[in-house]
Order: structure tokens, then sequence, then C-alpha cells
């Protein structure tokens, strides 16, 4: 396997498992099922996901592999500043409706879906076969 795949590989394994804990966060908030701890984990995973982003836009754009694979990390890095910006919103007007909370755990689940979707259309579209290469 060629060196600038193997990190898009690790990358697109990367986003299943934020995708997974995604829907995973999803379902446990929508049951009222969280602790403390865990969404501090929760959110120490995210933010160094957003800088794990930030790296690979400029790994892919050097190894010069197809710009759809940048989709991805753009849309990591928006999505998660504009969540970053509305949680703030929210927490200093403190003022969440019921329709809202149910409308961002929607937006979560939908979100999470569209990553495990795509990272499972770029590992199918690319070649990972390592048996090939050795």
């Amino acid at each position: 396997m060629e060196r600038n795949l193997r990190f898009l590989h690790t990358y697109l394994y990367i986003v299943l498992f934020i995708g997974l804990i995604g829907l995973a966060d999803a379902l446990l908030t929508f049951l009222k099922i969280t602790s403390p701890i865990y969404v501090k984990i929760v959110t120490l995973v995210l933010f160094l996901f957003f800088f794990i982003n930030i790296f690979s836009i400029a790994v892919f754009r050097r190894h010069r592999l197809e710009k759809i694979v940048c989709l991805l990390p753009i849309y990591h890095i928006t999505s998660y500043i504009l969540f970053l910006s509305l949680g703030l919103y929210l927490t200093i007007i403190a003022i969440i409706p019921l329709w809202l909370s149910v409308a961002l755990i929607s937006l979560q689940i939908a979100s999470s879906i569209f990553e495990l979707s795509f990272s499972i259309y770029l590992l199918k579209k690319f070649d990972f076969d390592v048996s090939r290469t050795q």
C-alpha cells in the first residue's frame, strides 16, 4: 500500500469510529443517559479530531489525492465550529426549547449516518488491498 493511501485508510477508519460515537451519543442524549465523565471524554475526542482534520487536509493535498477525500475533513471542521458556536450561544442565553433538542438530536443522527456512509464509500472507492502491494 502506498504511503499516501495508508494515512487515508487510517483516517477513514477514525471517521467510522467518530460516526459510531455520534450515533451512540445521540441515542444516549435522547434517552437522557449521560454522565459527566462520558461528556468530558467525548468532548476531548472530538476536540482532538478537529485538529486531526486540519492535519488531514494538509496531508491529502500534499499527496495530491482526489479532491473528494477533502470533503470529510472540511465537513468535520465546519460542523465542529458551527456546533461549538451554537452550543456556546445556547449556554449563554440558557434557553433551550424542547423542539430544539429533538432537532439537534435528529441532526446529529443524520450527520453521523452521512459520516459513516461517506467513509464506507471512500473505503470502497480506493484500493486498500494490502496483499497486492507486498
